[in-house]
């Protein structure tokens, strides 16, 4: 088969939707030899030191570029529905859109989509306005072309079929991201001293108030006449999102400046190093699609403070250690002094796997 990919979501470099999207198209480049990958990138400006496509570049992706924005995109696929990727790409068997814009294509052409999750419909008020827009009308076309969808877990599946009944559930598929191979335990030398670790978007869906607040209430904890916790810092990795006007002032409040370090995007090849030097990593999350930064870092050996909601509760075995509202702290100072093994609690979530079952759905 020849098989195009809208691979333009990696300019949101850092990202959840980007490193799905990277890690998609270079495992199936790397396990599938019999059929032909046509790739179609589209940005205006891409981001500096862009790792991404140079690494597929380096695999021998077979990538098509246009300087055209997202924006342009949107009114392009979005509203007006015109301008076919295969006018660049050439035909192909079947297109894979992204989880945000659903293109027009060729007749014949079987469109394959993810639906990563459904943030945008269930917490409106944490999106602009033309982002849901956006997301309504891809999943409106998904609908009625009757397009085969990927769900990241059991959880956006149901949500997906609440929200829009018309979807048909044999449509609907399963498949758990992989964990890349590079999660491993590190030598921890890179980032020394104590440290609870947050990765991911700044933004209110995230929780990083509460998460904030109850790493005040870990330092300023007294253990008879000790503060056994109060040399720990707090680091946060990642690019910043929206609406989070309120995170300066609560650590300016709380008296956390020196406590508290934002580090920015950090690349994913030096994820590992940082996720074995935590202690516990922080990701009180009030909902996600998969979740996979715990699974990451669980399998650098770091165990996660984090809730059984929506999708998370999926991504470990039963008897994993999740916290309750209001038994924050009480969980993550037993996470710090008891160091639970927690790989024995993964399942095995590799993109090996995830191919195989992705090639399953686009030859049936």
């Amino acid at each position: 088969m020849t098989i195009g990919i809208d691979i333009s979501m990696l300019n949101y470099q850092g990202s959840g939707v980007a490193n799905y999207t990277f890690n998609l198209v270079k495992n199936l480049l790397k396990y599938d030899k019999k059929d032909d990958y046509r790739l179609f990138y589209s940005s205006l400006r891409r981001p500096k030191n862009f790792y991404y496509l140079k690494e597929l570049k380096k695999i021998g992706a077979d990538i098509f570029e246009l300087s055209l924005p997202i924006t342009f995109l949107e009114t392009a696929w979005g509203r007006l529905n015109i301008i076919e990727p295969e006018l660049f790409i050439g035909k192909v068997d079947v297109f894979v859109a992204s989880d945000y814009l659903r293109p027009p294509t060729f007749k014949g052409t079987r469109v394959v989509t993810t639906v990563h999750d459904l943030i945008w419909k269930i917490f409106p008020e944490y999106h602009e306005e033309r982002i849901i827009r956006a997301h309504e009308k891809k999943l409106a076309k998904t609908i009625k072309y009757n397009d085969s969808i990927i769900a990241d877990s059991k959880n956006t599946k149901k949500d997906l079929l609440k929200y829009y009944p018309k979807v048909k559930e044999k449509n609907v598929h399963v498949i758990y991201p992989g964990i890349g191979e590079q999660y491993k335990k590190m030598s921890s030398s890179k980032y020394p001293g104590n440290f609870v670790l947050y990765a991911g978007a700044v933004e209110p869906r995230k929780n990083l108030e509460t998460a904030i607040r109850v790493f005040h209430d870990l330092v300023t904890f007294r253990a008879k006449s000790r503060k056994p916790y109060a040399d720990f810092k707090f680091l946060i990795a990642g690019r910043g999102g929206w609406k989070n006007e309120n995170i300066l002032p609560l650590i300016k409040k709380l008296g956390l400046k020196k406590k508290i370090k934002f580090m920015g995007y950090v690349a994913e090849k030096d994820l590992p190093y940082l996720y074995s030097a935590a202690k516990v990593f922080i990701f009180l999350s009030l909902y996600e699609g998969f979740g996979l930064p715990p699974l990451e870092t669980a399998a650098c050996g770091t165990p996660t403070l984090l809730y059984a909601n929506s999708s998370l509760k999926e991504i470990f075995k039963p008897g994993y250690p999740y916290t309750k509202k209001g038994k924050e702290l009480e969980t993550l100072k037993k996470l710090i002094d008891e160091k639970p093994n927690v790989k024995k609690f993964m399942y095995d979530f590799s993109w090996k796997n995830y191919c195989a079952e992705f090639l399953k759905i686009i030859a049936s």
